[in-house]
């Protein structure tokens, strides 16, 4: 009796445990998308910068870090916004509308940062002003 209760308790657990797996590799999965659009528009701007000779080099280094990175963001989305509203929101990512703004998502991100960085440039001399004694 002890054994079926142990057995029936541990394949519980490997359920569980497959359906939080499961669950990690589709937020991942959300993360790289929706991430890598940012980086993407980043990757664009820097790319340029560095020798064509050396830049499959670079972008091989960098997916291996960028890995890293989006498996902490997604634990971070899981432990912060919760399971049931990150399903929402994948699920949401699924209709026309969620594919659309994915899609769109680099253009939007390219564009902020060329507004970002114009105004950088005009706060900073206000910023400067207030932080000098």
């Amino acid at each position: 009796m002890k054994k079926l209760i142990l057995s029936a308790g541990l394949v519980m657990l490997s359920f569980t445990s497959f359906a939080q797996d499961d669950f990690k590799t589709e937020m991942l999965n959300f993360v790289e998308v929706q991430s890598g659009s940012t980086m993407d528009a980043a990757l664009s701007q820097v790319m340029p910068m560095i020798p064509e000779g050396k830049r499959e080099a670079f972008k091989k280094e960098l997916k291996t870090e960028m890995s890293g990175l989006y498996s902490e963001i997604a634990d971070i989305y899981i432990e912060k916004v919760g399971k049931e509203d990150l399903q929402k929101m994948l699920d949401f990512y699924e209709t026309p509308a969620g594919k659309n703004i994915l899609e769109k998502t680099p253009a939007v991100v390219e564009a902020s940062m060329s507004l970002n960085q114009k105004y950088m440039m005009k706060l900073q001399p206000i910023m400067q002003k207030y932080m000098s004694n």
